[in-house]
């Protein structure tokens, strides 16, 4: 009986043992490791990890540089500004600079990078201190609003100051000129800009050195002075005809003085040919 039980016994827990010996008759199974190896994105803002990425049979598009640019701006006070200038500068062909200052409070308007502005009209239609603009704004091709806006304006251009030069009645040379930007819309209007011809002209008033030059402080040249003999050139109708004749008054190139006749003592209007030199019309 003790036998019988025993083997009993083995046989019942045989099926245990042999579940927990099957790994002996199994090939080891060896993993390798994952040839995909993760990439990792770093937040530049906190420094912190994000996610791991698999790039692996994936493809992702390239950007340029021009692509990853900010697209939109907002247009401020100060580039309202700089638009405006530059438009009416070139509304008015302008040399120099011409600078427009908003005179009211401006609110910043977000748009695109490629947004137009079109001036409509301003008063008074020229470049003065002070206009009144209106303007719209276009962006993509649709109109953002029409806007109407007070401005003061400045003209900057390179005028001429005086450099050894102060006397009534003295010839105008480069040399005694220098220049510098002012703005010839305010307290510099009537400046005489660098690089204007002034031959024919003379000083009228006296200059402390180192003045702005300005067109009332000049006179032309009298090419025909009052009491001179000149020659007198008369044609019309195929006729020409040279004569003598004394100038009752000074005169400048292109205008008219009172001529008397030296043998008719006749006296006419002629103009002003060149130095001594007067021509009459018949």
């Amino acid at each position: 009986m003790l036998f019988r039980f025993n083997l009993l016994f083995l046989l019942s827990i045989q099926p245990l043992s042999l579940m927990g010996d099957v790994s002996r008759f199994l090939d080891p199974i060896r993993i390798k490791p994952s040839q995909v190896q993760p990439s990792f994105t770093i937040n530049q803002k906190t420094t912190a990890l994000i996610a791991p990425l698999y790039s692996e049979g994936r493809t992702f598009p390239e950007f340029s540089s021009s692509d990853r640019e900010v697209k939109e701006v907002f247009l401020t006070r100060e580039m309202l500004e700089f638009k405006l200038g530059e438009l009416l500068g070139y509304r008015y062909q302008a040399s120099g600079k011409v600078v427009a200052y908003v005179t009211r409070q401006w609110t910043p308007i977000r748009l695109s990078s490629n947004f137009i502005l079109k001036i409509r009209d301003c008063m008074p239609d020229n470049l003065s201190p002070s206009n009144f603009v209106r303007f719209t704004i276009w962006d993509h091709g649709s109109n953002i609003g029409e806007f109407a806006e007070p401005i003061r304006m400045s003209h900057f251009l390179n005028c001429l100051y005086t450099k050894n030069l102060s006397a009534r009645g003295s010839k105008l040379l480069s040399q005694n000129f220098s220049d510098r930007p002012v703005d010839v819309l305010k307290q510099h209007a009537g400046a005489v800009p660098s690089g204007t011809d002034l031959k024919g002209y003379e000083l009228a008033v006296n200059l402390r050195d180192n003045s702005i030059l300005k067109w009332n402080h000049l006179t032309k040249v009298a090419l025909v002075k009052k009491g001179e003999i000149v020659d007198v050139f008369a044609s019309g109708n195929g006729i020409y005809i040279s004569m003598k004749g004394m100038a009752l008054e000074n005169g400048v190139e292109g205008g008219n003085v009172k001529v008397r006749n030296l043998s008719s003592e006749k006296e006419f209007q002629a103009k002003v040919l060149n130095e001594k030199s007067v021509k009459v019309q018949l």
